[in-house]
């Protein structure tokens, strides 16, 4: 079985490099709660920090998972990914159509 903290060798990037681009998101997220407490941060957002520099194709969600398992042994946040619900159109259709 792979050890999970080796696993990110993967991408070609030091050890060092993953540090960092783990303290980016983990920033990032403190900064943003603080800003807008209770407000959800999109994922797309994490995903710039990590791709603006670097742009291999799953790095961005290994270090938002690194970052989400620091959030939470350090600071005791926990970081969940949210699903957005939206009315279907058959729904909306029936409804007006009914008023």
């Amino acid at each position: 079985m792979a050890d999970p903290a080796n696993d990110f060798s993967q991408f070609g990037i030091s050890v060092m490099e993953k540090d960092k681009l783990v303290g980016e998101v983990v920033r990032f997220m403190l900064f943003k709660t603080h800003q807008n407490s209770g407000c959800p941060v999109k994922r797309e957002e994490l995903t710039q920090l990590v791709t603006k520099t670097y742009h291999q194709r799953n790095l961005p969600a290994y270090v938002i998972n690194e970052a989400k398992n620091k959030l939470s042994s350090i600071f005791g946040y926990e970081m969940r990914e949210l699903q957005r619900i939206l009315p279907s159109s058959k729904s909306n259709a029936r409804f007006s159509q009914s008023s």
